[in-house]
């Protein structure tokens, strides 16, 4: 539910608002009135209301005044002005503070709700936004920890790791080039005193730095910290680190701070360093995991998957599942699926790294050996077998495909309608058509589409928050249908989905 304030210096006026809408049935709260512009202010400050109804000319602080003064803080107000004709002036002004919408007095129930619901979609839209963007840090924290895992094993636990070539098979995940690092050295940490460690840097990082993905390396009481620059001193992080209370030390701890110009050169350094060490523990989400040298099985897959690419010949294939059998450890089973996975992955173009994550989010959820090697020859399977190339299919189907993009939000779109009134083709043809480029029908495809574009659009929200995802996707008049659809195609509802990219860090 959003909330409401209304805003005008007649009383007669803002109490009529008020009282002839039922804002409940618009899923409005109606949380204050306000005879003043300064008043308001106070409300909007108190209250944090997602729609501000406000007039223009008003005692102690006007309409403008106020939607500026607003506009200056970190608040996710939207502002609908209400104005006369006289007035309209003053409306273009608050539009250059972002106002989108406003009402012209006098103005009746039908205009006034109309105008609300319009920002209530502009309120919902940005909040879904937020949403994703919190929801993008995990999906990508994720995929770089996975990524400098990866490289981490494949360099050091190879022969002849090339650390220029691992960069090339994962660069686009990562920028290797042009992003500067920053990384500490902290010495003198020992084991026993590593994992309280952690627990204190989690705490800082959540609280001061949010949103930045830390990598870590932890060898011989040597802590490694590496992530992307973000301030110019680093005097403050340096301080909480050495007065960090660490019950199990019996040395001070020493910093070392070395900046790099991008993270393909502190690669270079950082695993130089450590090639010595026979147990190297990752640090992904403040937990440490330790690897070990298990080199004959990476040296086996890179052959059979290299020989599989050269011959296309199957039975490779079966060998390299066959191989999982024989391993034991389960993280050291899954570390290396996910690279397997990153190699394919990134030699595929028809394969995506959403698809990628879908895959890391399934294989990090499974904590039993057997059935997390069922899983990984399914994934393979499935990796190996790519997708569908959109170079091989009609320039009709093509065309269709760009509608169905740029349309996914029409809860009523067809082939039918796509065929009289974009193609003005037979809509019996257009189907056939379609499914020999395809290899499914439209409806099939169609679903698929709009499931993989709310596995984008999914965030860090709450089951009732669901419907918003229904609307951007074409189910906005049936938000039941699409979760059982949903549940029905990635095996999890839109919510469990929510909460696997989250489970999925700290599990690694």
């Amino acid at each position: 539910m959003l909330k409401l304030v209304i805003v005008d210096d007649e009383k007669v006026i803002r109490e009529a608002i008020s009282t002839i809408i039922d804002w409940k049935k618009y899923d409005i709260e109606l949380s204050r009135l306000c005879k003043n512009g300064l008043e308001a202010y106070n409300a909007i400050l108190d209250e944090s209301p997602d729609i501000v109804l406000t007039d223009i000319r008003m005692p102690h602080m006007d309409g403008l005044q106020l939607i500026k003064n607003i506009s200056e803080m970190d608040l996710d107000t939207q502002f609908i002005i209400l104005s006369g004709y006289g007035e309209f002036e003053y409306a273009k002004t608050a539009m250059e503070y972002g106002v989108k919408h406003y009402l012209l007095k006098p103005c009746n129930e039908h205009q006034i709700v109309e105008c609300i619901q319009k920002t209530a979609q502009d309120c919902y839209r940005k909040k879904l936004s937020m949403r994703m963007g919190k929801n993008q840090f995990f999906i990508a924290n994720s995929m770089q920890h996975s990524v400098i895992s990866c490289i981490i094993n494949d360099t050091i636990f190879q022969k002849n790791g090339c650390l220029d070539d691992m960069v090339k098979s994962y660069e686009q995940y990562m920028d290797f080039y042009y992003t500067p690092y920053t990384l500490f050295y902290v010495y003198f940490l020992e084991e026993d005193a590593r994992d309280l460690f952690l627990q204190g840097l989690e705490q800082y990082c959540r609280e001061r730095i949010p949103h930045h993905t830390i990598h870590g390396i932890y060898v011989h009481c040597t802590m490694i910290l590496f992530f992307k620059d973000h301030a110019q001193s680093y005097d403050s992080f340096i301080q909480f680190l050495l007065k960090m209370p660490l019950s199990a030390r019996h040395m001070d701890l020493k910093i070392e701070c070395v900046k790099y110009s991008n993270l393909k050169n502190l690669l270079h350094t950082v695993l130089d360093k450590i090639r010595r060490f026979s147990i190297i523990y990752y640090i992904s989400d403040f937990h440490a995991f330790a690897t070990c040298n298990y080199l004959f099985f990476t040296q086996e897959s890179e052959r059979l998957y290299h020989a599989f690419k050269s011959t296309g010949d199957p039975e490779e294939i079966l060998h390299l599942l066959g191989l999982f059998t024989g391993i034991s450890d389960l993280n050291f089973c899954r570390q290396l699926a996910v690279s397997l996975l990153l190699k394919i992955s990134s030699d595929n173009p028809a394969l995506s790294a959403t698809d990628f994550t879908d895959w890391l989010i399934s294989l990090n959820r499974e904590d039993n050996l057997e059935q997390l090697k069922q899983l990984i020859q399914e994934k393979i399977k499935q990796a190996l077998a790519g997708a569908p190339q959109t170079n091989k299919v009609s320039t009709m189907t093509k065309q269709i495909m760009n509608y169905v993009e740029e349309h996914l939000q029409d809860q009523n779109l067809t082939l039918k309608f796509i065929a009289e009134n974009e193609l003005y083709m037979n809509v019996n043809y257009v189907s056939r058509k379609f499914f020999k480029d395809t290899g499914v029908k439209f409806s099939h495809y169609l679903s698929d589409v709009r499931i993989k574009r709310a596995k984008q659009y999914l965030a860090s929200n709450e089951a009732d928050k669901i419907q918003d995802i229904a609307q951007l996707v074409g189910y906005g008049n049936n938000p039941q249908y699409f979760s059982h659809l949903f549940k029905k195609t990635v095996g999890m509802t839109p919510s469990a989905f929510n909460r696997s990219l989250h489970q999925t860090s700290a599990k690694k």
